[in-house]
């Protein structure tokens, strides 16, 4: 969720609502008062679509969502619920449902039942509220225990534990949505720091992950309430609402400026986890407000493989073409891909027009949408052989992550080795032949 990035408006509004919180006195889960409603707001409605009675959060109605590799966001004033979906180099927003009369975040897919849940906000009290697949939503009522404030962090855990973190609180509460009350409140004071601006969080591997302003990567242990800073990660200056896993593991940041970022995470629960930022999509709007984002991928896998080809021997000075092949071997379709290759320093002045692919800094990094069942999608990279004093071998290797999960990783690499030759050498054998490198796809 953003504060003030549309408008005087909504600059007061957001401005506001901070304010309230550090006025009521929320901080290690205490508070006095109630939050006055944002401009814009409109009070929730205490039942299910504005009636009166409370639906009972143990027996849904309607349809599940839908967890075949879908992203879900929501954004704006008021509220709507959208699907995200993957493009070359882009992503669309498609709308679920009606907008609704009312704010909410923290949104998150319980594993229980696969119902989208979220808090609402901007009426004096924070209430439970619940989507079906079709984008309809109920709300369920308040939850015991909940201090008021602006919640705009929430997550599920692979238990069905609810997770929800107020801005610049420090404090995260821990809610059973089948009894809509808090079982445990967790505070870790680091998170209160006004600068952070941590906007939401998401769940993998035991720990609630999410983003600051400046750029830096948080890794929440809430079992010892305790944060880790990872500085340097993602871009700064611009807030992240939404914040998601990948079926892969990978995780997405919806930055409020308008791209989607992906970060690979090896290591993930150790001392020094290594993070590496695979690709970066245009979301449909520079501007991007009140945003938050879940996803769901149980139901989701993909192997994908990745084929690269290149030439065998070439002279310095020298054309380099390498043909890069994308394939889903799976018997389903993929949501989506993204594919990086750190190219040889010896092939100068790379260039792609492959659609969804970019080159900075010698990196090609490429994003992809669904692949149905052996599907392919072809990348090409063009480049200069630089100058060797003697012949030297050139390896390269490309690696495709699949949104889904994989059931078969070993393919996931493709490799290539290109033998150059000084410029005045000897030999065109093979010179413009093309092959793949040793062990073709997963090897070296």
């Amino acid at each position: 969720m953003s504060r003030g990035t549309n408008g005087a408006v909504r600059g007061k509004r957001q401005r506001r609502g901070v304010a309230l919180l550090s006025a009521i006195g929320v901080v290690a889960g205490l508070a006095v008062g109630t939050l006055a409603t944002p401009v814009g707001a409109v009070a929730a409605p205490a039942g299910s679509k504005g009636s009166a009675a409370v639906s009972d959060p143990k027996q849904p109605d309607g349809t599940p969502v839908a967890c075949d590799g879908k992203i879900y966001l929501s954004k704006g004033d008021p509220d709507q619920l959208y699907t995200v979906e993957r493009k070359p180099g882009k992503v669309a927003f498609e709308e679920l449902g009606s907008a609704t009369p009312f704010l909410y975040n923290a949104i998150g897919v319980n594993p229980h039942d696969r119902f989208l849940y979220g808090t609402t906000f901007g009426d004096g009290t924070n209430q439970l509220v619940r989507f079906d697949g079709n984008g309809d939503y109920e709300l369920l009522g308040g939850i015991a225990g909940l201090t008021p404030a602006l919640y705009i962090s929430g997550t599920f855990d692979d238990e069905g534990n609810y997770y929800v973190l107020a801005d610049n609180t420090g404090v995260i509460f821990q809610i059973d949505v089948a009894k809509r009350e808090v079982v445990r409140q967790i505070s870790i004071p680091p998170l209160a720091a006004p600068e952070l601006d941590v906007f939401d969080i998401a769940f993998r591997d035991g720990f609630l992950w999410g983003s600051t302003e400046a750029g830096a990567i948080t890794r929440i242990d809430v079992d010892n309430a305790r944060v880790d800073f990872f500085p340097g990660v993602l871009p700064g200056g611009s807030d992240f609402g939404g914040v998601f896993v990948y079926g892969n593991g990978d995780l997405g940041f919806f930055r409020n400026a308008g791209e989607l970022i992906r970060v690979h995470v090896k290591n993930a629960t150790g001392s020094n986890p290594k993070f590496t930022v695979l690709s970066r999509q245009d979301t449909p709007e520079q501007e991007l407000t009140n945003v938050d984002a879940t996803a769901c991928f149980f139901d989701s896998s993909a192997d994908l493989s990745v084929h690269k080809r290149g030439p065998k021997v070439v002279k310095a000075g020298d054309d380099i073409t390498y043909d890069i092949t994308v394939k889903n071997d799976h018997k389903g379709a993929s949501s989506g891909w993204s594919l990086i290759d750190d190219l040889p320093a010896k092939v100068l002045d790379p260039a792609t027009d492959t659609d969804g692919c970019e080159i900075s800094n010698g990196l090609l990094s490429c994003t992809g949408g669904p692949l149905r069942e052996g599907g392919r999608v072809k990348i090409t990279v063009t480049g200069t052989a630089g100058e060797v004093t003697k012949p030297t071998a050139v390896p390269n290797t490309a690696t495709v992550f699949g949104d889904d999960e994989d059931p078969h990783k070993k393919n996931n690499t493709g490799f290539a080795s290109t033998k150059i030759k000084p410029a005045g050498a000897d030999g065109e054998e093979g010179r413009k032949e093309h092959g793949p490198g040793r062990g073709g796809p997963g090897g070296r």
